[in-house]
């Protein structure tokens, strides 16, 4: 079985029509940077930013706002499974020993006296 195969050819601009492509792309770019600027100004702040002093390097440095608390990664997770391990622990101390236990099911009369004699949602033929 012979597959045709569709050759395609590309074919560049003439020279007639080079500059009126090149000029097209140009403003395509310039279209594109000015929808960046437009999306740019979507977010941020109204307000005028302070620029750094001359000289400083750094605007603040990690003594000026140290945190108030801070914990280590082992003590974290230490503090992290212990909580979960009370949480279990406890749930299930309640269940253990805190918690009533259900009485068991009185045993079931053979002769079944209680029974009524008709089922209340019984539909009545008559």
């Amino acid at each position: 079985l012979a597959q045709a195969t569709t050759r395609v050819y590309l074919t560049f601009p003439t020279t007639r029509r080079a500059p009126a492509m090149a000029f097209l792309l140009l403003r395509s770019r310039q279209r594109a940077v000015a929808a960046v600027r437009v999306a740019a100004r979507g977010y941020g702040t109204s307000l005028p930013i302070p620029n750094v002093p001359a000289g400083s390097g750094t605007i603040f440095h990690s003594r000026m706002q140290t945190p108030k608390y801070s914990l280590s990664n082992p003590k974290w997770f230490a503090i992290f499974f212990a909580m979960n391990m009370g949480v279990y622990l406890g749930h299930y101390f309640y269940l253990r020993f805190m918690m009533r236990q259900n009485p068991p099911n009185p045993p079931r009369d053979p002769a079944n006296t209680g029974a009524p004699e008709k089922h209340m949602h019984t539909v009545e033929d008559e």
